[in-house]
């Protein structure tokens, strides 16, 4: 297929052309703040830049959830050196000498430095210093600045377009089973939907290790030969996250409005709570449960909506390793269980899925290969067939690539990008995704196979 051919070109293109790893963002740094690794990684990229004031909080932070590591006391010592932060150095310079994790030649080299700092004459700075914070903490009580709002929020704009081989999901021998008979299958096959969406955010900073998202947003789909995939949706999602020394727990409760123009709509509420456990640096393991129900609106054009109004509980489970804390590997396998007012709408859906990400200068690279077992309660005598019960077995791959726009321009050398620039680069996103999926069932209409291809653009705008 064309979609094929293309988005093999474009990764190939992406591994000739790309440098290794995306830059660490600050966000990245607040969704996994006790990770070691990106936390180093960061802490040097913004040495490299000259922004030794970001270097010091994270390191200073890092010293805080590794107190007896070494290795960050000396990094640290090093980069107060570069800032001429003598009280911070003093300081660090005597817990170095204090500790009996180094050794003597360590010692020494850190005596020389305490030595050649007297020789400044560090005492009489130091004095200096505290005189001129003190007036600057007095006059700072005395204006009683208001302090920094714990909230971000911001809003986005996103255009989507999807082209799809077999909208319709026409099987393809073009029949299908209708009260045991079996008949001609008709519908559109190639086609393509374009979705323009609105998002409202908010990001409350409880404390250092946990923070709630809130998040709204419309959306409306045209499709541009057929009409069943038109839809205007509102959602809403909360989402709380803690971050612990060996787990980082998020629950989320979503609910989603689909208005389905030529259909009867929808109304899903899920809840999920999901748990990473961090075996060490490179092992993490995934664990979580989901809860949801979702209605429909039965009315006289739709009367056997309700047959499919269902209840789920699932959960998910499966390891995941990464290389660098760009580069990862994951296994993941999830059963969920449905019930439904009509029994012939109750299943059991047992999926594994296996996944590759790779983060470049350019952009993020994911692979995707699932799996995925149906199995329905028993079979719809009355519209399908007398006899036979929906099973499906499907076999779904995925090549996605995203980022942001700064990441592409950045990474060409012929139109330099000012930070100015940039900034406003990094805050429109992209995202493109190429998918297959194989589907073989026990019913003919559910014997298909299709591909899409998708291209999205995000920008994000946030208020102080």
């Amino acid at each position: 297929m064309i979609f094929r051919r293309l988005i093999y070109s474009v990764i190939l293109f992406i591994f000739l052309i790309v440098e290794s790893f995306a830059e660490i963002t600050y966000l990245q740094i607040l969704k996994d703040p006790t990770d070691l690794r990106l936390n180093l990684q960061y802490a040097k990229e913004q040495e490299a830049k000259g922004k030794f004031k970001a270097v010091i909080a994270t390191l200073e932070r890092l010293n805080a959830l590794y107190p007896n590591n070494i290795d960050l006391k000396l990094y640290l010592l090093s980069i107060s050196i570069k800032t001429d932060s003598t009280e911070k150095t003093l300081n660090l310079i005597s817990k170095i000498q204090s500790s009996d994790q180094i050794s003597d030649e360590i010692k020494k080299k850190v005596a020389q430095i305490f030595d050649d700092m007297n020789k400044k004459k560090i005492d009489k700075e130091i004095i200096e210093k505290k005189k001129e914070r003190e007036k600057v903490q007095l006059a700072s009580r005395k204006k009683q600045p208001e302090k920094k709002s714990p909230w971000t929020w911001y809003t986005e704009f996103g255009y989507t377009n999807m082209l799809n081989s077999n909208i319709s999901n026409i099987s393809g021998s073009k029949t299908q089973f209708s009260g045991g008979s079996v008949i001609a299958m008709t519908g559109v096959e190639g086609d393509d939907i374009s979705t323009l969406k609105n998002g409202w955010g908010a990001i409350y900073q409880i404390n250092p290790s946990s923070n709630l998202s809130l998040y709204t947003s419309h959306s409306t789909s045209e499709q541009n030969r057929a009409t069943s995939d038109e839809n205007d949706t509102q959602t809403f999602s909360a989402t709380y996250s803690k971050f612990l020394e060996k787990n980082t727990i998020t629950s989320t409760f979503s609910f989603t409005e689909l208005n389905t123009r030529r259909a009867a709509d929808t109304l899903t509420k899920n809840i999920s709570i999901d748990n990473r456990y961090f075996v060490n640096d490179k092992i993490k393991f995934l664990t979580g449960i989901n809860f949801g129900n979702s209605e429909g609106n039965q009315n006289p054009t739709n009367q056997t909506k309700r047959s499919s109004n269902t209840r789920k509980k699932g959960l998910v489970f499966g390891p995941e390793y990464y290389f660098t804390p760009q580069h990862n590997f994951k296994l993941k396998y999830s059963l969920t269980g449905t019930d439904a007012i009509a029994d012939y709408n109750s299943l059991e859906d047992e999926s594994i899925s296996v996944s590759y990400g790779k983060n470049f200068k350019l952009g993020n690279l994911g692979l995707t290969y699932s799996i995925s077992d149906k199995k329905y309660k028993e079979p719809d005598s009355v519209l399908i067939h007398p006899s036979i019960s929906r099973k499906d077995d499907s076999v779904a791959k995925t090549i996605s690539f995203s980022g942001n726009l700064n990441q592409l321009f950045s990474s060409q050398k012929f139109f330099p990008i000012s930070g100015k620039f940039g900034n406003f680069l990094n805050t429109i996103s992209f995202s493109t995704s190429w998918s297959e999926t194989q589907s073989e069932g026990t019913l003919l209409q559910h014997n298909f196979n299709k591909e899409s291809f998708s291209f999205g653009l995000t920008k994000r705008i946030y208020f102080q």
